[in-house]
């Protein structure tokens, strides 16, 4: 029955992503998206430091912080690609993280590949050539040159690139909060995990403001910060909504872990959100002011989600071989 939590957390993970991708359209920026979702992620987290019983070793305080800092990029990552490209490619090749644990944990720190997982590769390589590149229709070159991607197929390809950095920078989390989490207690290592992604989030605010907003670049750094935080009133409860639905999932995500121990289990069932993303695109697409399925059209979101099963495929076939986070 706990499998019920991961499912309702893919869920929200699916609905957030359409909730961030109309935020964006509203006129949300990155920093609405990075920095208010992890200082309330941050917040949220710091008080199950008290349920943990383990003593907190205070001279490795640098770890969580290390580890933060890759969940930052992936993050970033993901919220980019949302911005960039289709809800439909972004969040499908998020899956492909349990295969990259498996092979981070290979070639980073010696652990050997089954064949399980070496097959898993091969059919998370053939799920992100069906996902990422449905939309790469060419056009006629320059001067009867040789046929150019559409601007469409760029943008899907920029969106394939940063789902997949994302899902690498999650990887390489995983690994880091599998290897250090022990030395301090899992509820007090992702305590300090949050705290640290919530600081991290807003020293880089300045960063993400002068990105979203040029004009803000003369200014000094507190007026940056005020300025990069400013959004029409209609994009708040966007904002609001998806951060939500962010803490929703990574509530039900580690608690369950926490609490059960069945990390294979839950990140099988957590794998689905790609397929909870197409769902949502496909039925509820038009509620969420989303286009895809008409811009699209069907036979892009069926190969999609044909290459959102096998993404799946992989994801059970590397749990089941070992290598799961």
């Amino acid at each position: 029955m706990h499998l019920l939590l991961p499912l309702i957390a893919a869920i929200a993970f699916a609905a957030g992503s359409m909730v961030f991708k109309r935020a964006f359209a509203e006129g949300a920026t990155l920093s609405h998206a990075v920095v208010v979702n992890n200082v309330i992620l941050g917040l949220l987290f710091l008080p199950l430091m008290a349920l943990d019983p383990h003593p907190i070793p205070w001279d490795r305080w640098h770890l969580p912080f290390i580890t933060a800092s890759t969940f930052v990029a992936g993050h970033l990552f993901n919220v980019a690609a949302l911005r960039a490209g289709d809800v439909s490619v972004a969040t499908p090749l998020l899956g492909v993280k349990v295969v990259f644990v498996a092979l981070i944990a290979r070639f980073a720190f010696g652990w050997p590949l089954s064949s399980g997982q070496l097959t898993a590769a091969a059919l998370t390589s053939v799920g992100v050539l069906i996902t990422g590149l449905t939309d790469f229709r060419g056009g006629p070159g320059a001067r009867g040159g040789p046929a150019r991607p559409s601007s469409t197929g760029r943008r899907a390809g920029l969106t394939t690139v940063l789902a997949l950095g994302c899902a690498a920078a999650f990887a390489v989390t995983d690994v880091l909060i599998q290897i250090w989490a022990a030395e301090f207690g899992t509820l007090n290592f992702l305590s300090l995990l949050f705290a640290a992604l919530a600081l991290e989030s807003i020293l880089i605010l300045p960063l993400l403001g002068f990105k979203a907003r040029p004009e803000a670049g003369s200014l000094p750094v507190f007026r940056q910060v005020v300025v990069s935080l400013v959004a029409p009133a209609r994009a708040w409860r966007w904002i609001g909504l998806a951060t939500a639905l962010s803490a929703i999932q990574a509530l039900l995500i580690t608690g369950t872990i926490a609490t059960w121990r069945d990390a294979a289990g839950v990140n099988v069932i957590y794998g689905t959100r790609g397929l909870w993303s197409l769902a949502l695109v496909w039925w509820a697409g038009s509620w969420f002011g989303n286009a895809e399925r008409r811009d699209s059209g069907p036979r892009v979101l069926i190969a999609r989600s044909a290459g959102a099963v096998l993404i799946l495929g992989a994801v059970i076939l590397t749990l089941r071989s070992g290598g799961g986070s």
